[in-house]
């Protein structure tokens, strides 16, 4: 394969990587808010904001799923030029 393709391909496993990371702390922070208003609905705790649980999810979700995917492309580009190297 080429190299810009080889390249693309590992851009495109980032862009997958940052997006099921992205959603898992979406999916975690709407759960947490529904646990957290069930137990305000059986008077067990404080009525829940869901925009501050919702902001932090999502903050969590670009920033984790952020260094998830700049890891694995960055792998993949390294191990790219680490073989090209060893070619010559």
């Amino acid at each position: 394969m080429r190299v810009p393709v080889l390249a693309l391909l590992w851009l495109a496993l980032g862009v997958l990587v940052w997006n099921a990371f992205f959603d898992l702390y979406i999916i975690d922070g709407t759960q947490h808010y529904l646990r957290e208003q069930a137990e305000f609905q059986l008077g067990l705790g404080p009525e829940p904001s869901m925009t501050q649980i919702m902001d932090a999810a999502r903050h969590r979700g670009l920033v984790r799923a952020s260094v998830w995917a700049s890891i694995i492309v960055a792998a993949g580009w390294t191990t790219m030029a680490v073989a090209r190297r060893s070619r010559k």
